[in-house]
């Protein structure tokens, strides 16, 4: 093949530069992709401005991205459900297959994944990737390549709500109304919830959750904030506001914990936790929520109007980075078209 693969790289120093790389050959059981869009997740800008997220820290140039979509462009010896030409969108833990949490279903845990853009893991800012068929997902024709890019945070999305076990008509509340939040909130309607309170400093982010069906939204510290959700999702990664969760719910509630504070840990009121007898549950990527968060997004239940708020040509890729770091208020989803 004499296609270019333009690769995006990231340093230690918080430098990206593109440069050129042969294009992948599909092994056994892959597919090769040629990438149409990536979206630029949190993480991604976490290791750009501060060189690590959690117990990932970028130490030499790596690839990030990990919010693709594209279409089929060869098959690896083997790989027999897509065609040349599929439109498609990728999961990007690639996990074992063989350990209990494998065999489980709680893939999402296994301690042998290999998760494209957890460095020094290369991810998916680039023309061309190749990934085993297993993690691919066809699109319909009613999704258009870059609002597809959206499907990786909308797994993150489905998996939050698939951890809260949500009963019908439950309260919930969802605290940052970034990107996630938005989505959050969205499939907590879809998933069978009722009233949606969303909560952030960012007016602009609490006008798109109103209009993405919230029904109350407050900015951090408003007030009737105490005792009022069955469920409490967070998704800012914010210490104040993990801080605030177990407050937030009723007695006999569920605390979801998807956001990553700066620095780990975090003091909680444990007494609280205790006497309202809360569950309190980490979400760690996603298992089993791709399918159905390219449902959703291709039937309506989880909407992309007004989450991708700017856009960027693959040449301009560093731009769209600094752009998403340096304006988080005006900023809820950057993607990159290649």
């Amino acid at each position: 093949m004499s296609a270019i693969n333009r690769c995006l790289f990231l340093d230690a120093q918080h430098n990206l530069r593109i440069e050129e790389r042969e294009v992948p050959i599909p092994q056994k059981g892959e597919v090769l992709i040629k990438i149409a869009a990536n979206g630029i997740c949190g993480s991604d800008v976490h290791f750009y401005k501060d060189g690590r997220l959690g117990n990932f820290v970028v130490t030499e140039p790596y690839i990030p991205g990990h919010e693709a979509s594209g279409t089929v462009e060869a098959l690896g010896e083997g790989a027999k459900n897509f065609k040349e030409g599929d439109r498609v969108v990728i999961e990007p833990g690639i996990a074992c297959g063989l350990c209990s949490f494998c065999k489980s279903g709680r893939y999402n845990l296994c301690p042998d994944v290999v998760f494209m853009s957890a460095p020094p893991v290369n991810g998916t800012f680039c023309d061309y990737i190749t990934i085993q068929e297993s993690f691919v997902f066809r699109i319909p024709d009613s999704l258009t390549l870059t609002e597809a890019a959206l499907a990786e945070p909308a797994a993150v999305a489905v998996h939050c709500v698939n951890r809260a076990r949500i009963p019908l008509g439950a309260t919930g509340v969802i605290v940052g109304a970034g990107p996630i939040g938005l989505l959050v909130l969205q499939a907590f309607k879809a998933a069978g919830g009722g009233r949606a309170i969303c909560v952030d400093p960012v007016e602009s982010r609490l006008n798109a959750a109103k209009k993405l069906g919230a029904d109350l939204t407050y900015p951090p510290g408003g007030p009737n904030l105490e005792n009022i959700g069955d469920v409490v999702f967070e998704t800012a990664g914010s210490k104040e506001a993990t801080a605030a969760l177990f407050g937030m719910a009723r007695h006999g509630g569920k605390v979801i914990q998807a956001g990553f504070p700066d620095g780990n840990a975090v003091k909680l009121d444990i007494a609280t936790l205790i006497e309202k007898e809360l569950d309190y549950a980490g979400v760690h990527r996603y298992a089993n929520a791709y399918g159905t968060a390219v449902t959703w997004l291709s039937d309506g239940r989880i909407k992309t109007d007004g989450l991708i708020t700017h856009k960027f040509d693959f040449s301009h890729a560093a731009e769209a980075f600094k752009w998403a770091a340096e304006n988080p208020g005006q900023t809820i989803k950057v993607v990159v078209e290649n």
